[in-house]
Protein backbone atom coordinates (compact mmCIF):
# COMPACT_ATOMS: atom_id res chain seq x y z
CA UNK A 1 0.00 0.00 0.00
CA UNK A 2 1.25 3.49 -0.79
CA UNK A 3 -0.34 6.30 1.28
CA UNK A 4 -0.06 9.91 0.92
CA UNK A 5 -1.28 11.53 4.22
CA UNK A 6 -1.77 15.01 5.60
CA UNK A 7 -1.99 15.81 8.98
CA UNK A 8 -4.39 18.75 10.00
CA UNK A 9 -2.70 19.53 13.44
CA UNK A 10 -0.35 20.82 16.24
CA UNK A 11 2.66 19.69 18.07
CA UNK A 12 0.43 16.46 19.07
CA UNK A 13 0.30 15.46 15.32
CA UNK A 14 3.93 16.47 14.01
CA UNK A 15 5.47 14.16 16.31
CA UNK A 16 4.26 11.34 14.05
CA UNK A 17 7.06 11.83 11.78
CA UNK A 18 9.82 11.23 14.47
CA UNK A 19 8.93 6.87 14.02
CA UNK A 20 6.23 6.22 11.31
CA UNK A 21 7.99 6.80 7.93
CA UNK A 22 10.99 4.66 10.20
CA UNK A 23 8.15 2.04 10.99
CA UNK A 24 6.92 1.94 7.26
CA UNK A 25 10.48 1.69 5.72
CA UNK A 26 11.83 -1.04 7.65
CA UNK A 27 8.18 -3.07 7.36
CA UNK A 28 9.14 -3.37 3.37
CA UNK A 29 5.20 -3.49 2.42
CA UNK A 30 3.90 -0.42 2.27
CA UNK A 31 5.21 3.20 1.08
CA UNK A 32 4.62 6.41 2.94
CA UNK A 33 4.27 10.19 1.95
CA UNK A 34 3.19 12.27 5.05
CA UNK A 35 2.73 15.91 5.32
CA UNK A 36 2.35 17.61 8.69
CA UNK A 37 0.44 21.47 8.49
CA UNK A 38 1.77 22.59 11.63
CA UNK A 39 0.77 25.51 14.30
CA UNK A 40 2.01 25.22 17.92
CA UNK A 41 -1.64 24.46 19.82
CA UNK A 42 -3.98 25.16 16.73
CA UNK A 43 -7.64 24.38 17.57
CA UNK A 44 -10.33 23.50 15.34
CA UNK A 45 -11.20 27.08 15.72
CA UNK A 46 -8.07 28.01 14.48
CA UNK A 47 -7.65 25.83 11.78
CA UNK A 48 -11.43 26.88 10.28
CA UNK A 49 -10.41 30.79 10.58
CA UNK A 50 -7.46 30.60 8.90
CA UNK A 51 -8.93 28.45 5.72
CA UNK A 52 -11.06 31.45 5.27
CA UNK A 53 -8.33 33.72 5.40
CA UNK A 54 -6.43 31.94 2.82
CA UNK A 55 -9.74 32.24 0.57
CA UNK A 56 -9.48 35.78 0.41
CA UNK A 57 -5.18 35.54 0.48
CA UNK A 58 -3.56 32.77 -1.13
CA UNK A 59 -0.21 34.02 0.11
CA UNK A 60 -1.48 33.80 4.23
CA UNK A 61 1.17 31.22 5.41
CA UNK A 62 0.72 30.74 9.24
CA UNK A 63 1.95 26.83 9.27
CA UNK A 64 5.06 25.19 9.49
CA UNK A 65 4.80 22.51 6.52
CA UNK A 66 7.40 19.13 6.73
CA UNK A 67 7.39 16.34 4.38
CA UNK A 68 8.10 12.66 4.94
CA UNK A 69 8.84 10.16 2.72
CA UNK A 70 9.16 6.37 3.92
CA UNK A 71 11.90 5.74 0.82
CA UNK A 72 13.99 8.65 1.80
CA UNK A 73 14.13 9.16 5.60
CA UNK A 74 16.52 11.79 4.42
CA UNK A 75 14.09 13.85 2.54
CA UNK A 76 12.24 16.10 4.63
CA UNK A 77 10.89 19.25 3.49
CA UNK A 78 10.15 22.34 5.35
CA UNK A 79 8.43 25.99 4.19
CA UNK A 80 5.50 27.83 5.21
CA UNK A 81 1.92 28.01 3.70
CA UNK A 82 -1.61 27.46 4.40
CA UNK A 83 -3.98 24.25 4.79
CA UNK A 84 -5.98 25.55 1.47
CA UNK A 85 -3.32 25.63 -0.83
CA UNK A 86 -2.38 22.10 0.42
CA UNK A 87 -5.73 20.85 -0.36
CA UNK A 88 -5.75 22.62 -3.70
CA UNK A 89 -2.56 21.71 -5.01
CA UNK A 90 -2.09 17.71 -3.72
CA UNK A 91 -3.80 14.63 -3.65
CA UNK A 92 -4.22 12.54 -0.23
CA UNK A 93 -5.83 9.15 0.58
CA UNK A 94 -5.88 9.98 3.87
CA UNK A 95 -6.69 13.82 5.76
CA UNK A 96 -6.36 13.72 9.83
CA UNK A 97 -7.81 16.16 12.24
CA UNK A 98 -7.69 16.73 15.93
CA UNK A 99 -8.88 19.07 18.53
CA UNK A 100 -6.08 21.25 20.40
CA UNK A 101 -4.79 19.35 23.61
CA UNK A 102 -6.30 21.95 26.43
CA UNK A 103 -10.06 21.80 24.32
CA UNK A 104 -10.24 18.21 23.72
CA UNK A 105 -11.84 17.00 26.31
CA UNK A 106 -14.66 19.82 26.06
CA UNK A 107 -17.16 18.87 23.15
CA UNK A 108 -18.34 22.26 22.96
CA UNK A 109 -15.21 23.98 21.67
CA UNK A 110 -15.78 21.11 18.03
CA UNK A 111 -18.45 22.82 16.54
CA UNK A 112 -19.03 24.81 14.40
CA UNK A 113 -15.46 25.48 13.11
CA UNK A 114 -15.35 21.29 12.91
CA UNK A 115 -17.65 21.43 9.85
CA UNK A 116 -15.26 24.49 7.97
CA UNK A 117 -12.81 22.02 8.11
CA UNK A 118 -14.37 19.05 7.05
CA UNK A 119 -16.50 21.13 4.31
CA UNK A 120 -12.94 21.98 2.97
CA UNK A 121 -11.33 18.74 2.66
CA UNK A 122 -14.15 17.67 1.18
CA UNK A 123 -14.52 19.73 -1.31
CA UNK A 124 -10.81 20.05 -2.51
CA UNK A 125 -9.58 16.11 -1.35
CA UNK A 126 -13.21 14.22 -1.99
CA UNK A 127 -11.34 10.52 -2.47
CA UNK A 128 -9.48 10.85 0.94
CA UNK A 129 -10.30 9.48 4.25
CA UNK A 130 -10.80 11.45 7.25
CA UNK A 131 -9.43 9.89 10.30
CA UNK A 132 -9.50 11.51 13.69
CA UNK A 133 -6.70 11.27 15.51
CA UNK A 134 -7.69 11.53 19.42
CA UNK A 135 -5.17 13.14 21.79
CA UNK A 136 -4.28 12.03 25.36
CA UNK A 137 -4.50 13.48 28.86
CA UNK A 138 -1.55 15.52 30.30
CA UNK A 139 0.87 13.42 32.60
CA UNK A 140 -0.33 14.20 36.27
CA UNK A 141 1.28 16.70 37.39
CA UNK A 142 0.12 19.18 34.80
CA UNK A 143 -0.41 22.88 36.44
CA UNK A 144 -3.50 22.70 34.63
CA UNK A 145 -5.18 20.63 36.76
CA UNK A 146 -5.38 22.39 39.26
CA UNK A 147 -7.48 24.84 37.62
CA UNK A 148 -9.46 22.68 35.34
CA UNK A 149 -9.93 20.93 39.25
CA UNK A 150 -10.20 17.43 37.55
CA UNK A 151 -7.10 15.11 37.41
CA UNK A 152 -5.32 13.29 34.61
CA UNK A 153 -7.40 10.19 34.39
CA UNK A 154 -10.45 12.60 34.38
CA UNK A 155 -9.05 14.25 31.49
CA UNK A 156 -8.57 10.66 29.66
CA UNK A 157 -13.04 10.09 29.85
CA UNK A 158 -13.89 13.25 29.10
CA UNK A 159 -11.38 13.67 26.25
CA UNK A 160 -12.33 9.75 25.41
CA UNK A 161 -15.79 10.88 25.48
CA UNK A 162 -15.49 13.86 23.25
CA UNK A 163 -13.61 12.59 20.24
CA UNK A 164 -16.11 9.49 20.31
CA UNK A 165 -18.69 12.04 20.37
CA UNK A 166 -16.61 13.54 17.46
CA UNK A 167 -16.72 10.36 15.82
CA UNK A 168 -20.28 9.58 15.95
CA UNK A 169 -21.38 12.71 14.44
CA UNK A 170 -18.76 12.84 10.96
CA UNK A 171 -18.79 9.06 10.66
CA UNK A 172 -15.07 9.16 10.68
CA UNK A 173 -12.55 6.85 12.46
CA UNK A 174 -10.77 7.48 15.47
CA UNK A 175 -6.93 6.66 15.40
CA UNK A 176 -6.59 5.82 19.31
CA UNK A 177 -3.39 7.45 20.41
CA UNK A 178 -5.15 8.45 23.61
CA UNK A 179 -6.49 5.06 24.50
CA UNK A 180 -2.60 4.13 23.80
CA UNK A 181 -1.21 6.28 26.23
CA UNK A 182 -3.96 5.53 28.95
CA UNK A 183 -3.33 1.51 28.44
CA UNK A 184 0.69 2.27 28.83
CA UNK A 185 -0.29 4.18 32.05
CA UNK A 186 -2.39 0.85 33.44
CA UNK A 187 -0.66 -1.84 32.29
CA UNK A 188 3.20 -1.06 32.91
CA UNK A 189 1.77 -0.88 36.80
CA UNK A 190 4.65 1.86 37.05
CA UNK A 191 2.80 4.70 38.44
CA UNK A 192 4.20 8.17 37.73
CA UNK A 193 4.85 9.59 41.14
CA UNK A 194 4.51 13.28 41.40
CA UNK A 195 7.01 14.96 42.81
CA UNK A 196 6.73 18.00 45.12
CA UNK A 197 8.63 20.69 44.51
CA UNK A 198 10.88 20.29 47.29
CA UNK A 199 11.82 16.86 45.99
CA UNK A 200 12.12 18.76 42.52
CA UNK A 201 14.56 21.52 44.35
CA UNK A 202 17.27 18.44 45.35
CA UNK A 203 18.20 17.69 42.12
CA UNK A 204 21.04 19.45 40.62
CA UNK A 205 21.99 19.80 36.68
CA UNK A 206 22.22 17.29 34.40
CA UNK A 207 20.43 15.42 36.87
CA UNK A 208 16.62 14.75 36.02
CA UNK A 209 13.93 13.19 37.48
CA UNK A 210 12.98 9.83 36.35
CA UNK A 211 10.18 9.66 33.58
CA UNK A 212 9.76 5.79 32.52
CA UNK A 213 6.86 5.36 34.44
CA UNK A 214 4.86 7.56 31.75
CA UNK A 215 5.37 8.44 27.77
CA UNK A 216 3.58 12.17 28.25
CA UNK A 217 6.34 14.91 29.52
CA UNK A 218 9.88 15.32 29.78
CA UNK A 219 11.99 17.38 32.65
CA UNK A 220 14.73 19.38 31.42
CA UNK A 221 17.29 21.90 32.92
CA UNK A 222 17.02 25.67 31.19
CA UNK A 223 18.38 29.48 31.71
CA UNK A 224 16.32 31.91 33.11
CA UNK A 225 16.79 35.68 32.70
CA UNK A 226 19.53 35.54 35.37
CA UNK A 227 21.41 32.99 33.21
CA UNK A 228 20.92 30.42 35.95
CA UNK A 229 20.05 27.11 35.14
CA UNK A 230 16.35 26.13 36.23
CA UNK A 231 15.08 22.82 36.24
CA UNK A 232 11.30 22.76 33.84
CA UNK A 233 8.80 20.43 32.90
CA UNK A 234 7.02 19.75 30.06
CA UNK A 235 3.88 17.72 30.86
CA UNK A 236 1.64 17.31 27.91
CA UNK A 237 3.88 16.29 25.24
CA UNK A 238 4.49 12.63 24.51
CA UNK A 239 8.41 12.09 25.37
CA UNK A 240 10.35 10.03 22.81
CA UNK A 241 8.69 6.84 24.19
CA UNK A 242 5.51 7.92 23.54
CA UNK A 243 5.99 9.16 20.18
CA UNK A 244 7.01 5.91 19.14
CA UNK A 245 4.14 4.57 20.99
CA UNK A 246 2.03 6.96 18.60
CA UNK A 247 3.20 5.71 15.91
CA UNK A 248 2.69 1.98 16.41
CA UNK A 249 -1.09 3.30 16.88
CA UNK A 250 -0.55 5.37 13.45
CA UNK A 251 1.02 2.04 11.41
CA UNK A 252 -1.30 -0.15 12.50
CA UNK A 253 -4.76 2.13 12.13
CA UNK A 254 -3.24 3.43 8.55
CA UNK A 255 -2.06 0.62 7.01
CA UNK A 256 -4.87 -2.04 8.53
CA UNK A 257 -1.46 -3.92 10.51
CA UNK A 258 -0.86 -6.11 13.62
CA UNK A 259 1.60 -3.34 15.42
CA UNK A 260 3.34 -6.22 17.32
CA UNK A 261 4.34 -7.08 14.01
CA UNK A 262 6.75 -3.79 13.74
CA UNK A 263 10.49 -4.52 13.34
CA UNK A 264 11.73 -0.94 13.87
CA UNK A 265 13.02 -0.38 17.23
CA UNK A 266 13.78 3.18 18.87
CA UNK A 267 17.28 3.24 19.52
CA UNK A 268 16.82 4.43 22.71
CA UNK A 269 14.33 2.14 24.03
CA UNK A 270 14.81 -1.43 24.72
CA UNK A 271 13.50 -4.45 22.66
CA UNK A 272 11.13 -5.60 25.65
CA UNK A 273 9.58 -2.15 26.03
CA UNK A 274 8.94 -1.42 22.50
CA UNK A 275 7.25 -4.99 22.23
CA UNK A 276 5.30 -3.95 25.42
CA UNK A 277 3.79 -0.29 23.86
CA UNK A 278 3.35 -2.46 20.06
CA UNK A 279 1.10 -4.41 22.68
CA UNK A 280 -0.37 -1.38 24.05
CA UNK A 281 -1.06 -0.06 20.51
CA UNK A 282 -2.79 -3.64 19.43
CA UNK A 283 -4.36 -3.45 22.16
CA UNK A 284 -5.77 0.69 21.40
CA UNK A 285 -6.79 -0.31 18.38
CA UNK A 286 -9.33 -3.81 19.13
CA UNK A 287 -6.83 -5.57 17.19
Amino acid sequence: MNLSVLMIGNSFSICVGKNLPQIVRAGKKHKLTLTSAYIGGCSLQTHAEHLQTAEKDPAFAPYRIDVWNSDDLRKRRSRMGNVLELLQNNRYDIVTIQQASASSWSFSTYYPWADTVISAIQKYQPQAKIFIQETWSYRADSPLFEQWQFDNNSMYSRLKEAYSAFAGKTGFEIIPTGDAVQLFRQESKREYRVLSENERSKFLPPDLPPMANDVVGRDFWSKNEEGELVLCKDTVHLNFRGEYLQACVWYGKLFGENPEDISYEHTNISRSECQFMQQCAKKALGI
